[in-house]
C-alpha cells in the first residue's frame, strides 16, 4: 500500500511539473509586472509585454544591456558605480528592491526592480514607480556597504545611498560632535578632548554629555540600526571616538589628494596633467571648511591648511594657463585666488596687470581701489605699486610685442 502510495506521488510530482512546463510561457506573458531576462554579460534576451508596456517594444529593449535601460552606474542612480546584472550573481540571493529613474527616448519614468540570478541568467521583475518617489529606495546599504560622504567643504551635507542625511540637528550638539570628529578623522578623538573642545565650561557632566549626543548622532546616521548594534560610521576605540574611514569619504580628503596629484604632475614636467587634477580639486572647493561653524577654534587649522591648498591649485592653474596664453583662464583662477588671499599684493598686482591686458579696465579700477582701501584700514599703510605703473607696463610689453 505505501509502494502504492509512493507510485502515485511521483506521478503526481511529474504531472506537476509537466503542468508547471506548460504553464510557464503563459505565466510569463500574461504576468501583471515585468519581466525581464538578461544574459551574464547583461544584454536582455526577453521581455514580456508588461515590460514592454514599461519599457518599450522588445524590438527596442532586446539585446540591449541592463545598464542602457536601467542607468546602471549612472551617477545620479542607487546602481552608481555598479551593474545590477553583476550585482545579482556575485549575491547569489534576489536582491532587494530598489527605484530607479528611467529616462527612455522621450518618456520619463520609474520603476521598481528586482533581481536574481538563475543558472547563467538573471531574472528581473519590473513593476511601475513614481519618478522622484521621496520614500525609502530600499533596505540601507544593501549593495555594496554602508557609506556616507560628507562634504565640508562649504556648509556641510551629509549623503548616504538613500539620499541626504539633513536636519536641525546639524547645527546642534550631535552636528558639532559629528564636525569635530570629522576634523579629527585620522585618529582617535579622546572623550575629555572632546568634551573641553565643545563644552569648556560644562565640568565634569561633559564626559557624560558625550556618550549621550554619541548615541544621538548614531541614530541621526543610522536610524534603522537594530539597539545594541555596532555603529557603521563612528567607532568606540580606547575611550574615545573616531569615524570608520572605511566608510565614510570626506570631499576635503578628496581635494587634497588632487592638489598632491596636481603637484607631483608639475615636479615630473607634465603641466596639462597638473591643470586637470588641479581643476578637479578646485570643483570640490566650494567655500571654506565647515563654513557654517566659522567660530569653531577646533576648525580653524584644518580650515586654514585647506584653504592653502586651495592657493597653491590657484597659483598653479594660473600659471599653467598664463604659460598656454590662456589669458582669460588665468584671470579667471587669480579671481578666486584674490577673494581667498585679499593681501596678497603678488596676487592682486598680476591680477590687476592681466585687467588690464585684457580690457577689463574697470574691474583693475575698482579692484586697486579696494585693495587700497582695505591696506590703510588694516595695516595703515599703501599697496608698494601704483594703478599707473600697471598701465605703463602693460604699454611696454604691447609696444614690445
Amino acid at each position: 500500500m505505501a509502494r502504492g502510495q509512493s507510485h502515485a506521488a511521483k506521478r503526481s510530482d511529474e504531472a506537476y511539473a509537466t503542468d508547471a512546463r506548460t504553464a510557464a510561457p503563459e505565466v510569463f506573458h500574461h504576468f501583471p509586472f515585468g519581466i525581464l531576462v538578461a544574459a551574464a554579460d547583461g544584454s536582455l534576451i526577453a521581455a514580456n509585454p508588461r515590460a514592454e508596456q514599461m519599457l518599450g517594444p522588445a524590438d527596442d529593449i532586446r539585446f540591449r544591456r541592463c545598464c542602457d535601460l536601467l542607468g546602471c552606474g549612472r551617477e545620479d542612480s542607487p546602481l552608481e558605480g555598479m551593474c545590477i546584472t553583476r550585482l545579482a550573481q556575485e549575491k547569489g540571493v534576489p536582491i532587494p528592491e530598489i527605484r530607479v529613474d528611467l529616462q527612455l527616448g522621450h518618456r520619463v519614468s520609474a520603476v521598481w526592480v528586482t533581481a536574481a540570478a538563475a543558472g547563467d541568467h538573471v531574472i528581473f521583475n519590473l513593476r511601475p514607480g513614481q519618478r522622484g518617489d521621496r520614500r525609502r529606495r530600499t533596505e540601507p546599504h544593501w549593495m555594496s556597504g554602508p557609506h556616507l560622504r560628507i562634504v565640508t567643504l562649504g556648509r556641510t551635507r551629509i549623503e548616504s545611498r538613500e539620499g541626504a542625511i539633513g536636519g536641525k540637528w546639524l547645527k546642534q550638539r550631535p552636528g558639532q560632535l559629528l564636525k569635530f570628529l570629522i576634523t579629527e578623522r585620522h585618529r582617535v578623538a579622546h572623550a575629555e578632548e572632546v568634551a573641553h573642545a565643545l563644552w569648556p565650561h560644562a565640568g565634569p557632566a561633559a564626559l557624560g554629555s558625550v556618550r549621550h549626543f554619541v548615541h544621538a548622532l548614531r541614530d541621526k546616521l543610522e536610524p534603522q540600526r537594530e539597539k545594541g548594534a555596532p555603529s557603521s560610521f563612528i567607532l568606540a576605540r580606547g575611550g574615545g571616538y573616531t569615524l570608520n574611514v572605511a566608510h565614510v569619504s570626506v570631499d576635503a580628503d578628496e581635494f587634497e589628494a588632487q592638489v598632491r596629484a596636481a603637484t607631483a604632475a608639475i615636479s615630473e614636467g607634465d603641466p596639462a596633467r597638473a591643470a586637470q587634477h588641479a581643476e578637479r580639486g578646485l570643483e570640490l572647493y566650494n567655500g571654506d571648511y565647515l563654513d557654517d561653524e566659522p567660530y569653531a577654534e577646533w576648525a580653524f587649522l584644518e580650515r586654514e591648511r585647506l584653504r592653502h591648498l586651495a592657493g597653491t591649485a590657484l597659483r598653479m592653474l594660473a600659471h599653467i594657463r598664463s604659460a598656454n596664453e590662456d589669458v582669460e583662464g588665468a584671470v579667471s583662477a587669480l579671481r578666486r585666488l584674490a577673494d581667498l588671499d585679499a593681501f596678497d599684493l603678488d596676487v592682486q598686482r598680476e591680477l590687476i596687470r592681466l585687467c588690464l591686458r585684457t580690457g577689463h579696465r574697470s574691474e583693475a579700477m575698482r579692484r586697486y581701489t579696494t585693495l587700497r582701501q582695505r591696506m590703510v584700514r588694516e595695516f595703515g599703510e599703501v599697496p608698494d605699486f601704483a594703478l599707473s605703473d600697471l598701465v605703463q607696463h602693460g604699454s611696454e610689453r604691447q609696444q614690445a610685442g
